[in-house]
């Protein structure tokens, strides 16, 4: 798959968002994805070998980054050259547009936990700006349930765009290197507790911290030193003034940024490791100092009591005390140290950039409208993947979407997930046609059931029909016979169950006779539903929702002339044979379906 992924901002590489990126894009690199890099100047080193998008010199300043990248790039790039996009940090960077499937990495919403974290600009930029335009993604990546949780609450993501995919961390290195010579050079000689992270005031918390520390008992405070590892950012000098201000302020050791290449060293040294973080999307040197086995307490809100639930001591990171027991239990329990550390080892197996780079891959890049798939394809394509689902192991289930299935999808959320988890939702009508114009995506077949049956006729699949008043799915049987003598129709049934008992008749006579396709016709939304509700149960191949397949081929209802189904107005044509019936669905509802498609959010 030829990807682009935005590398914007890379931060110098000095941020957990640079180490996400460069273990990303060489995840994906590593099965096979053809990457290119959107990148800002500082970031071409980093990747020597990639071709890269590379961002004029004045977006080294974060506001004009912040501009080009939303109206300028969206304008500019060939995205018809890429099948996917990924911006890898769309909580700073977005787009206003989205030609191609895009997936919009956010890391955190952090500004929402910490109020002061950003001046009055930034604050608006993410609050108000970017959720707008995020939202227009056709994909929405959070990298935890924490995250995941803030983008539905905050930025009012919707859940069908809505995907959790977590952070890998790297597998350790090989060598026995040693961290002795460095911390001598730097003035640490007792054990320490290790926190790696930018100095930033309020969000990383470093002060309660460093008040905890002071807190300690004295016999346990003079044993050990506290090792803060990070470059200087907002309110650094807060921080270090908190430091200079301790009673044990020659134990504390903000030693600034430390080269990723001595960071395994520093964990395996490490005595233990505390992550006081107000607020993080992910945490990812938590699970760092797990996987070297090193215990580790954090606090209990976000992403961190996410992943440190029963694998780390928690504590609310507000309150010092609570921090200060946590660090003097793993200082003085050897019992808590060894249970931490085994626990610790099994949750960082958890993660690897292998299966995140993977999850990319498995996307559903459907284009969608209203929430609900839609299998772009051609009849010819639609077959094929039929085929597949044939022979592919459980029942598998199909169904079609037309304009009216649409905006029943708007006012039935359990109609919309139901879609959602089907294996192939096929374009049906004009409707979904002006869909795909509007939205920017090609519909390049009318893809319906009327349309397929003959050619599932045609085809040596053993064939059910379920559903239509009484007599006309056997009337149907017996009328496709007739026009179809090679076709294998295996049995018939009314869907006008009386009661249970007679359902479950019917769905044991299905499962005995084992037919590739059951072609189910309840009407919409109810089809779905009774298809998804029976899924687990019937033995078939494909369970295909049909609507009202079955009053065409029985005879009961006549189809449209073949020239008015060209022109895209075989609605018109049953809107005069059942002017009743259809007049909410046809007269109150396409103009509706219109103006969702023009105005609605999504």
């Amino acid at each position: 798959m030829k990807i682009l992924l935005s590398c914007v901002p890379f931060d110098h590489g000095k941020s957990g968002i640079s180490v996400y990126l460069r273990n990303l894009v060489a995840a994906l690199t590593a099965q096979g994805h053809d990457i290119t890099l959107m990148v800002e100047a500082d970031a071409t080193e980093a990747f020597p070998t990639y071709p890269k998008v590379i961002l004029p010199n004045f977006c080294r300043k974060p506001l004009w980054s912040m501009l080009y990248h939303l109206f300028v790039l969206p304008f500019r790039l060939h995205f018809k050259e890429f099948d996917m996009v990924i911006l890898g940090a769309a909580n700073r960077r977005a787009f206003c547009r989205y030609p191609v499937f895009t997936a919009a990495v956010v890391h955190d919403l952090s500004q929402y936990h910490v109020p002061a974290k950003y001046d009055v600009f930034r604050m608006f930029y993410i609050k108000w700006l970017l959720p707008h335009y995020v939202r227009k993604a056709q994909a929405v990546v959070a990298i935890s349930q924490a995250t995941a949780m803030d983008l539905r609450d905050h930025w009012k993501i919707p859940p069908d765009r809505l995907h959790v995919i977590y952070n890998g961390v790297s597998s350790p290195p090989s060598d026995s290197e040693t961290a002795q010579p460095w911390l001598h050079e730097h003035g640490i000689r007792r054990p320490f507790i290790l926190y790696i992270s930018r100095l930033e005031h309020p969000g990383k918390n470093h002060r309660h911290l460093i008040e905890a520390f002071s807190a300690l008992p004295p016999e346990v405070a003079s044993q050990f030193d506290l090792l803060l590892p990070g470059a200087p950012w907002n309110g650094a000098e807060e921080i270090l003034q908190a430091a200079k201000n301790s009673p044990y302020a020659d134990h504390i050791h903000c030693v600034g940024y430390v080269q990723p290449e001595l960071l395994p060293a520093l964990y395996r040294t490490a005595t233990c490791y505390v992550f006081p973080s107000f607020a993080e999307g992910f945490g990812l040197s938590l699970i760092e100092a797990m996987q070297y086995g090193v215990p580790c307490a954090c606090s209990n809100t976000t992403a961190l009591g996410e992943l440190g639930e029963g694998a780390a001591l928690l504590f609310d990171p507000n309150r010092t005390e609570e921090i200060a027991h946590a660090i003097n239990e793993l200082l003085t329990s050897p019992e808590t140290r060894e249970k931490l550390r085994q626990k610790g080892l099994q949750r960082a197996k958890e993660f690897s950039w292998e299966n995140t780079a993977r999850a990319f891959g498995q996307l559903d890049r459907r284009p969608r409208v209203f929430g609900v798939p839609c299998d772009n394809v051609t009849m010819e394509q639609a077959l094929e993947r039929l085929d597949e689902l044939v022979h592919a192991p459980g029942t598998a289930f199909a169904a079609y979407v037309n304009a009216h299935c649409l905006n029943v999808s708007c006012k039935d959320a359990e109609y919309c997930a139901i879609l959602n988890r089907a294996d192939a939702v096929w374009p049906d009508g004009a409707g979904v046609r002006l869909a795909g114009r509007i939205k920017g995506f090609p519909v390049p077949s009318n893809v319906n059931g009327t349309d397929m049956f003959p050619l599932l006729c045609q085809r040596p699949y053993r064939i059910f029909l379920l559903g239509g008043a009484p007599g006309v799915a056997e009337q149907a049987m017996a009328k496709a016979h007739e026009k179809y003598p090679t076709a294998q129709f295996v049995g018939a049934a009314s869907g006008f169950f009386a009661d249970e008992t007679e359902e479950r008749q019917v769905i044991d006579q299905i499962n005995a006779l084992r037919p590739d396709i059951l072609l189910v016709a309840l009407g919409v939304p109810l089809q779905e539903k009774w298809i998804d509700h029976h899924r687990t149960e019937l033995n078939c191949g494909v369970a295909l929702a049909v609507g009202g397949l079955l009053d065409f081929v029985s005879g009961r209802i006549p189809r449209a002339p073949k020239w008015l189904r060209r022109l895209g107005l075989e609605w018109c044509y049953r809107l005069c044979q059942e002017p009743k019936r259809l007049f909410k669905r046809y007269i109150i509802g396409n103009p509706l379906f219109v103006l969702r498609l023009l105005f609605g959010k999504r």
